[in-house]
């Protein structure tokens, strides 16, 4: 009989020992593995070829035999460590997803006790029943309260698997102990191993791009948790790019990938520091000898100089360098962000805690792409995603004002609401036009919809995704910052989508000319507008969402920009007193209104039925 996993015991469980134990094992294999071939081939192989008759068969044979009883051992042994090996990545496993259970629980007000029990807090003098009753009711209300259940039901299963493998292969004398079945037991391992492979191949990853409703029916398909764990470390990238996936799936493939590219960025970060160093010595070796510098013709200085070509290899590194530190700057920045979910922050004057932070989507292609949640999007009541515009790179270390506008505007809305129950979600899930870096100017990209028109298919495909991972939700709001505003428009115009509000801000049209061309109420699409923004006033895809005659609702924006006009274009987003000096309240209020359903509290300029004469 095995030991019944308890929350308490899990609490208190050291992985490490596992893998510490793994690795003194492992040493021993090492040294046994030297014994085993020196015994092989100075023995046995040596008295096969010098020795014959009838006692060198004799000696040979019982010399064979301990040459097999060496090589079973080492399999055992193998074999041993690989158990030792899993343990720990199992119970590693479990013991993260009752981090998870206890984050939701410290971010409700809720106690987990040594059962792993919730209940809400309640104070020692409050003996008002009814009171009492309703705080009960309000956290098993609570979606989140779900989420916690189901976080902790999981790290008990895992766990209790990892203890019952362990336990049935330990008390097995012919699997671990010195039973006579070695060798067969080493091949039983082998063929779980192919069964295994061979389950991952039957149930091929679906190919990125694919519907999020077959996503999700994959993955409940599959045979096992152990298969949907193997398949988050083995293919993260491909597990972590799927839409219809549970957030805390998607975020834990998305963490590994983005941590093996920080790896790998600061790795080229070595090598090109070193190339650098070593081609600066040989330039100044060149110049304090004066060597390396010579002249064609007519005194002309040759293109073919080292010296010339050891500078133009200098110069092509460093350019490498610096776009790789900015790219690994990023990375990060949006590593340690994070990192910030549960902790105590302070919001427009408010001590609040950060909601849980989650990677739904993660790659360095092109300019980057990132999908960033600030709350958890399969459990929240209100869920907002927002599409940033122009010159948006998840490459770039300006890429951390985007995901602050995100938590930004999760914290609002939650003040509203006053509970933790919204999720906003940064898409960047496209090509955002950039600026060009040769030049410095804004790439014609962001005068064509092109780039827009390309994530059509992507961006409704995440919406779609949400609504299955969460049917629950209450109120769903898109949102869509500058060029992100065409994105949204223009996918709007194209798809059904399920959301209940749709947001464009800073926005130079949307390549259509009223608000009812974009497939929900005009009374539920609203626009903003900072008073000088230049980009919201350029009219470049067709008639303006803030005029009048395109008939939706106009929420009033204070924004001054610091005096400059282009900083008015970010100022949508902004908590308090910005960067600039500007306290642009007026946008983010609005917006948290809109996302947490206050449609009443949000101050207009005008209002949809106002304009739809």
């Amino acid at each position: 009989m095995t030991t019944q996993i308890t929350y308490s015991l899990l609490k208190s469980a050291q992985p490490e020992a596992y893998d510490h134990a793994a690795d003194a094992v492992q040493k021993e294999v090492a040294e046994f593995e030297q014994s085993t071939v020196e015994l092989n081939q100075q023995v046995y192989q040596c008295l096969e070829e010098s020795w014959s008759g009838p006692a060198a068969s004799a000696a040979l044979s019982t010399i064979g035999t301990t040459v097999t009883d060496y090589q079973a051992t080492l399999d055992y042994l193998n074999r041993f460590v690989g158990l030792l090996r899993s343990a720990y990545e199992g119970i590693t496993d479990a013991q993260a997803y009752l981090n998870a259970a206890e984050s939701i629980a410290l971010n409700n007000g809720w106690v987990l006790d040594e059962y792993g029990n919730a209940r809400p807090v309640v104070i020692p003098a409050l003996h008002n029943r009814a009171l009492v009753d309703q705080l009960w009711q309000s956290m098993t209300g609570n979606p989140e309260y779900a989420e916690m259940q189901d976080l902790i039901r999981r790290a008990l299963s895992t766990a209790q698997d990892v203890n019952d493998q362990v336990s049935h292969a330990m008390d097995d004398p012919e699997q671990y102990g010195r039973g006579k079945h070695w060798q067969a037991d080493a091949s039983v391992a082998a063929s779980s191993s192919a069964a295994m492979e061979a389950g991952l191949e039957k149930s091929e990853i679906p190919a990125a791009g694919t519907n999020a409703a077959e996503v999700a029916a994959w993955w409940k398909a599959l045979s096992s948790a152990s298969l949907q764990v193997q398949y988050v470390r083995s293919q993260p990238a491909l597990i972590g790019a799927l839409n219809g996936l549970p957030a805390i799936v998607r975020d834990k493939a998305n963490r590994t990938v983005l941590a093996n590219d920080i790896a790998a960025d600061k790795a080229k970060v070595q090598t090109l520091t070193a190339q650098e160093n070593q081609l600066q010595a040989e330039i100044l070796h060149m110049q304090e000898t004066g060597t390396g510098q010579g002249t064609g013709r007519g005194g002309v200085l040759s293109s073919n100089d080292p010296l010339d070509i050891a500078g133009n290899q200098l110069a092509g590194i460093q350019a490498q360098l610096a776009s790789i530190n900015s790219q690994l700057t990023a990375l990060d920045n949006l590593h340690g962000q994070l990192q910030q979910g549960g902790s105590q922050v302070s919001f427009d004057g408010h001590a609040m805690a950060m909601p849980p932070m989650y990677l739904l989507g993660f790659d360095t292609n092109d300019a980057g792409h990132a999908v960033v949640a600030c709350g958890n999007p399969d459990t929240a009541k209100n869920v907002c995603v927002y599409v940033p515009g122009l010159n948006t790179s998840s490459n770039d270390p300006h890429f951390q004002f985007d995901v602050q506008h995100t938590q930004n505007m999760t914290l609002e809305a939650d003040l509203d609401t006053g509970s933790a129950d919204t999720s906003t979600v940064l898409w960047l899930g496209y090509n955002a036009p950039q600026f060009d870096p040769t030049s410095g100017n804004i790439s014609p990209a962001v005068l064509s919809d092109s780039d827009a028109k390309a994530a059509i298919s992507d961006l409704t495909n995440y919406l779609d995704g949400v609504r299955i991972t969460n049917p629950h939700i209450s109120n769903y709001t898109l949102l869509g910052h500058s060029y992100g505003s065409l994105v949204v428009g223009v996918t709007a115009q194209h798809s059904h989508l399920p959301v209940d509000n749709i947001v464009l801000v800073g926005s130079p049209g949307v390549d259509a000319t009223k608000a009812s061309q974009l497939g929900i109420s005009p009374s539920h699409v609203w626009t903003g507008r900072a008073p000088a923004d230049p980009v919201a006033g350029s009219s470049w895809f067709s008639t303006p969402p803030t005029d009048p005659s395109f008939g939706a609702n106009q929420f009033t924006v204070d924004a001054t920009g610091g005096g400059l006009p282009m900083y008015q274009h970010g100022d949508y987003f902004d908590s308090s007193t910005n960067i600039n000096g500007d306290r642009g309240e007026s946008s983010l209020q609005n917006i948290g209104r809109i996302i947490s359903g206050q449609y009443s509290d949000v101050r207009l300029v005008h209002s949809a039925e106002a304009t739809a004469n």
